[in-house]
């Protein structure tokens, strides 16, 4: 059997050690990327309740409006007669 040398040990010992720094840098990496995504996905929820408030309120008030314009039209008896 092949003897083992304290230099290749200590060689093979340096690669895996470089080896895992490069996979600890990608995954940290990752974890940003992830990261991101997740801050991009909770702007989207806040634009979309946003979005949904508006629409409540614009609906809100056209709901006035047509109730309004049916009073008026009740006063001016223009109202039809179906």
């Amino acid at each position: 059997m092949a003897e083992v040398s304290l230099d290749l040990l200590q060689t093979m010992m340096q690669r895996v050690l470089d080896m895992l720094a490069a996979q600890t840098r990608e995954f940290g990496d990752i974890k940003n990327r992830l990261s991101n995504i997740e801050h991009g996905v909770a702007a989207l929820r806040r634009d979309a309740a946003i979005d949904a408030e508006a629409r409540a309120h614009l609906q809100h008030q056209m709901d006035r409006l047509t109730d309004r314009m049916a009073r008026v039209e009740r006063r001016l008896e223009i109202v039809d007669a179906s």
